[in-house]
Order: structure tokens, then sequence, then C-alpha cells
């Protein structure tokens, strides 16, 4: 039995079959422990039979047996105990583990062991409308076996003795088995303490939490100098979206899939079957009248819009639907929210004609860039001194920052030897030659910052992610990076 401090894996029970399973606490409150365990061990037991200790346990989260098969189950009272640490990043093959569960023993009891393995391989099981990852298991040793009752247990990595996945299914010989990455659960328990989120999700989530209160003010534009983060926030604001508008009334915009088209009657008509209007659209006057018959059919529930691409429509096209957005704006404002993710061509739309501009009354916020703790999670050697040694030389320009740690770079002398000897050091100033930036080289800082920046100079080195804004003011990325430019431009 366990040492008072070490409870981490009990029993999982039904008061009233003989099905069992295991669980293991990854939280604790004065009052309770938070248990995690699979929802198959959930259905099962009865959720109305659960019991752990012989206390009753209640059901908090669950995905699906054939989904996300992870439940969270909460036990009051159950005291004494020992979280498990876990982890959200993803492990490849090879990957050592062990895993403690309980399988039958005697009529009445049951016995709890612990095994070893590893990561045999990495899978995806693929449903009609979602992917779930998988580790598919191996037992080392030949004597033992994952048995029933092993559902619901740490998979710990053998490394840094933290739970990285739940083991769920199993093989009849039992030496192999299944089991799903931990990171899943962040799927079905949405308000997560954030001490348990890995610090890049925290920032994140404090970034679109910031994006959601400012909603029911005006519209927002999301730009960035560096598309770097674009997916990641994209997809954050689309799940949570989902959770706040319900998915019938959250509508997803890609320009993308109309970036050939060059008449603004056709992409009017083609967004229009893309919605799934029920009468044909034939022009942007069309397309705003039916927006707001589906705005009126929702009985004053609100729409989320949320547009992605807009940049790589034509610009013909890129005005026309901007005129749109703008009209639908002023006439259903109470009706919708709307977010533009973008860059150069969005912020020009918010400036470019002063007060006459399509989005001069949208907000703007600029997303940020990634941190130590995000590039921790893509890049597992990176540490606080590598990512401090590469910033120096990049300056924090994301494409290069993330191309040096795929290379495995880990200080300054080889992260410069890496960018000089890439395409980086001609592609990024190759389009200044007929630009004089041999005296903008010894001057720091350079001037006044703004994204729309009335220097086309300046403006198109901050898009091009040479300068960027500190304390209000203009500045170069790197040293580094200026004496790059001062090189390939043959500045004396």
């Amino acid at each position: 039995m366990y040492g008072v401090d070490q409870r981490g894996t009990f029993l999982i029970e039904s008061s009233k079959t003989h099905n069992i399973g295991t669980g293991f606490c990854l939280y604790q409150e004065q009052e309770g422990a938070y248990l995690v365990t699979c929802a198959h061990v959930v259905e099962a037991c009865g959720i109305e039979h659960l019991t752990v200790e012989g206390q009753k346990a209640k059901l908090l989260h669950h995905g699906s047996s054939d989904g996300i098969d992870l439940a969270l189950i909460y036990v009051e009272g159950l005291s004494n105990v020992t979280p498990l640490p876990c982890s959200f990043e993803a492990r490849e093959e090879g990957v050592p583990f062990r895993v403690e569960g309980f399988k039958p023993f005697k009529q009445g009891s049951y016995l709890l062991r612990q095994l070893s393995g590893t990561i045999a391989t990495v899978s995806t099981i693929y449903q009609k409308e979602s992917q779930v990852k998988t580790y598919e298991l191996s037992i080392a040793d030949e004597n033992f076996l994952i048995e029933r009752g092993y559902s619901g247990s740490a998979i710990i990595c053998e490394q840094s003795g933290e739970v990285i996945a739940v083991a769920t299914d199993r093989h009849q010989n039992g030496k192999q088995a299944y089991a799903i990455p931990i990171a899943y659960l962040q799927e079905i328990w949405k308000e997560m303490p954030q001490e348990l989120l890995p610090k890049a999700t925290v920032t994140k989530q404090n970034f679109i939490h910031e994006v959601f209160e400012s909603l029911d003010n005006n519209p927002l534009l999301l730009f960035s100098t560096d598309s770097y983060n674009h997916l990641d926030y994209i997809e954050t604001i689309r799940h949570e979206a989902m959770d706040i508008f319900q998915k019938p009334y959250v509508m997803e915009i890609n320009c993308g899939s109309f970036a050939r088209l060059n008449d603004s009657d056709t992409f009017f008509t083609r967004l229009g079957k893309k919605l799934k209007f029920a009468d044909e659209v034939a022009d942007s006057f069309d397309f705003e009248d039916k927006m707001g018959e589906r705005f009126s059919e929702a009985n004053g529930l609100k729409f989320f819009i949320l547009i992605i691409g807009f940049e790589r429509l034509q610009e013909e096209v890129r005005n026309s639907f901007a005129e749109s957005l703008r009209n639908l704006q002023e006439e259903y404002s109470r009706a919708f929210n709307l977010v533009i993710f973008g860059g150069q061509k969005l912020i020009a739309m918010k400036y470019n004609d002063g007060i006459h501009s399509y989005f001069n009354t949208f907000d703007q916020m600029m997303i940020p860039s990634p941190s130590l703790a995000e590039w921790q999670s893509k890049f597992s050697y990176v540490t606080p001194s590598i990512y401090r040694n590469v910033q120096r030389v990049t300056g924090g320009y994301a494409k290069l920052t993330e191309q040096c740690f795929k290379a495995g770079v880990k200080n300054e002398e080889e992260a410069k030897a890496f960018i000089d000897e890439s395409t980086w050091k001609s592609d990024l100033f190759m389009s200044y030659k007929e630009h004089d930036l041999c005296d903008k080289f010894t001057k720091e800082p350079l001037g006044n910052a703004h994204p729309y920046s009335d220097n086309k100079l300046f403006y198109k080195l901050y898009w091009d992610n040479l300068i960027v804004e500190k304390k209000g003011k203009f500045v170069w990325r790197s040293a580094f990076l200026v004496e790059m430019g001062r090189e390939v431009l043959g500045c004396e």
C-alpha cells in the first residue's frame, strides 16, 4: 500500500457491478480531489455508481469511449493525496514509460502493479468529425501484461516523471496497449486551473480572453508582422467561439479559397453558396441582404464571424468585401461580433484613407510574439539560456528563430553561423538594393513607431520584420541583423 505522501493512483469501482478501472489525481483542493480516468470506465461502472475508496465520485466532464476517451471525476473528502505532475508536450516513439494500474486478484480484492515499456508508435484514430492521436504501447517485461482494470492508469514518462498519457485499450494478449495523450484533457476540462496548463497555453488564453472581452465594443482586427502565430491563435479563437456562441451561430470565412477571383460579383456569388444561402447571391447588395436575413432568423442571438486569409483576396474583391463588412457593421452591429486576421494589407484598410478607410472604426490588437514557453512546447531542448542566446541574434524574428531551433542551435555563435550559411542572409535585404539603408544602420532609434507609418521605408522595414516597436520608437531587431544588412548591401 502507498505511504501517505505517495497516494496518487486509485481504484475506481462500481457500487452495483464488478466493473473496475484506475484513476489518478491531477489536482486537489481542501474539500476533495480531482481524478482522471477513462470515459469508458465511467460508462462501464455507471455514472450513479462510481466509487473511490468507498466514497461516491461525481462525474464532472467526460469525452466518449470512441472519441476522447477521458473523464474527470471529483471525490469529496479524499485527502492526503499527492497529485501527479503532467506534461501536455507530444511524445515520439521510443519514449520509455511506467504505468501503474489495478487488476483483479482474489475474490473481492485487487492488485496494484507497476509495469514499464516504451511508446512503440504514434498513430491517429480517424472518425467522422475528428482525429485523435494515440500512443501504441509495448510492455517490456514478458512475464507481465496490461490487464483488465488498467484503463485510466497514468502513463508516466521515465525521463521527466510526468504523466504524458492515459491508458485506454489493450490487445487481447496484453503485451500491447493504447493510450491517449493527456493533452486531450484540455478539450473536455475547459476551466482547467491555470497552474496545470502549460505556460504557453496560459499566455494564449490570456490573450484570447482579452480578445473576447473587447468584442462587444467594435469589430476587431488581429494582425502580426509575422504569420508564425496565426494558426495557433485561429484555432484557439475558433474553439472559444464555439463554446460561447454555439456552432450554428459561428461563421468562418476562409478567403484563401477565393484568392484567384478578380471579379467581386463572382466572389459574393461563391461566398453565398459557401454560406449556404437559400437564394443565389448576385452582388454585394444581395450578400448584405442575405446576411441581414440570417441575423434576423437568430431571434436575437448573436453570431460570431471569423475571417482569415483576408489579404489573399485580389484588390478589387478585397475592397468590395471590406465595404460590405463596414455596411453590415453599421446596420447590424448588435447582431454579430467580427474578428479578422491579417497583416500589412489588413492594417492598411484601417488607415490608408483616414476617416474614409473601410475599417477606421474597427479596433486592433497585435498578436503576441512567441514566448519561451511556446518555443519549449515545440522544441523540448530549448532552455532559458538557449532561448536568450538565439533571441540576441534573431531579435525575436519568429520565422528565423524557428529555423534556428529546428537546426538545434544552442548558442550565439551557432545561430550566427547557421543564418550566415542560409538563404536568409540575402533574402532579408535583397529588396533594399535600391534603398539607401547604410546611413539608417547607424541610427537608433530610427523614428516614431506606428504599424501604418507615413515613412514608406520604415513601413516596409517594419512589415519585413527588420525593425520593431520599442517604447514608441522603431529600432533594429538586433545588432547581428544590422551587420548582416551592411554586408549584403555593401555598406562601408
